[in-house]
C-alpha cells in the first residue's frame, strides 16, 4: 500500500481509556489503524510509534493461537506506552523471532525506566507466543539499546515469565 495520508487522532476505547489513533490511508481507499495508549508527544512521534508496531505485527504474523484467530480485535487491557517530544532519549528494541532477531525502527522514550517497562511489556506479549516443546524457552526474547547501539537492558524468558505471573 502507498501511504498518501496520515492522520493522528486523539480517541477513546469503549471503556473510556484515553488513546491516540493513527490512520494511514493509502491509494484506493484502503486504510490501517493504529491505536496506542495515550501518547503525551508530538505527532511525529506518534506516526513513527504506530509505524514500528505495524512492523512489529507484519512481521511476527498472524492468529499464532486460537485466541488470537477468534478475536474480534478487542483486546483485553491498553498497554501504557509513553513518548516525550524533546525531553526523551531514543532507543532500539531487538524482538527474538526464532533463532533470528528483528530490529524495528528506533523509538523516542521520557526515560531509561520507561524504555525498560516497554522491553519488559513486549517481552511478555513474546513469551505468550512461544510453544513448549517447539520454541527454545530459555535466552533473551527483548533486548534495549541506545541509539548508538550500546546494549543497556535485555530480557530474557526467565524475567519475562516472572512479569507476566506478576501482573495477573
Amino acid at each position: 500500500m502507498e501511504i498518501v495520508r496520515t492522520q493522528v487522532l486523539n480517541a477513546t476505547t469503549a471503556d473510556g481509556q484515553a488513546i491516540l489513533r493513527v490512520v494511514f490511508c493509502g491509494q484506493g481507499g484502503e486504510c490501517v489503524t493504529v491505536d496506542m495508549a495515550d501518547a503525551d508527544g508530538s505527532e511525529e512521534l506518534a506516526l513513527n510509534r504506530a509505524r514500528a508496531i505495524l512492523v512489529q505485527t507484519a512481521t511476527f504474523g498472524f492468529a499464532l493461537n486460537e485466541y488470537d484467530a477468534n478475536s474480534n480485535g478487542n483486546f483485553d487491557e491498553v498497554a501504557v506506552t509513553s513518548v516525550s517530544d524533546s525531553s526523551g532519549d531514543v532507543y532500539v528494541f531487538d524482538y527474538r523471532d526464532g533463532d533470528a532477531s528483528l530490529r524495528i525502527p528506533p523509538s523516542r522514550m521520557p526515560s531509561f525506566e520507561a524504555a525498560k517497562c516497554e522491553a519488559i511489556r513486549c517481552a511478555v506479549d513474546l513469551l505468550v507466543d512461544l510453544q513448549p516443546g517447539t520454541d527454545d524457552l530459555t535466552g533473551w526474547l527483548v533486548r534495549l539499546s541506545d541509539e548508538r547501539g550500546e546494549l543497556l537492558y535485555t530480557v530474557n524468558v526467565h524475567e519475562a515469565e516472572t512479569a507476566r505471573k506478576a501482573a495477573k
